[in-house]
């Protein structure tokens, strides 16, 4: 094998190689991110699935006649059989005196009496 055919042969090896690095290194780091892409998909289905359940909860609630009770009682103010209806009084409030004087308006000058006073003092 002469000097120069060596020399290619190195030269194409070394090229390979350094291909072979690259393609590892850029499948490396898609890796990565599929796995951070993942894990961020992964908890947004956790809260959905979260979310989910409290609806189901939620929708079981709905259908009860507790619900009904608790809707009645705190959005119609509507009272059972057995309760005692408190209505707290609430005093009015003190009408404002109508006989307090008004303020006489104060008297405004002329443009003349500004330029006037503004030249030679009020």
């Amino acid at each position: 094998m002469s000097r120069v055919s060596f020399q290619v042969a190195a030269i194409l090896l070394f090229i390979v190689t350094i291909f072979f690095l690259w393609d590892f290194s850029q499948r490396v780091i898609t890796n990565v991110r599929l796995a951070q892409i993942e894990k961020t998909y992964e908890q947004a289905v956790a809260q959905e699935e979260q979310r989910n359940r409290d609806l189901r909860e939620q929708k079981r609630f709905v259908q009860t006649d507790g619900y009904a009770d608790w809707y009645a009682r705190h959005y119609w103010h509507w009272a059972s059989p057995n309760d005692i209806v408190v209505i707290p009084q609430i005093p009015p409030t003190p009408t404002p005196n109508r006989n307090t004087p008004t303020p006489a308006p104060v008297p405004t000058k002329t443009w003349q009496q500004e330029w006037f006073d503004f030249l030679f003092g009020p």
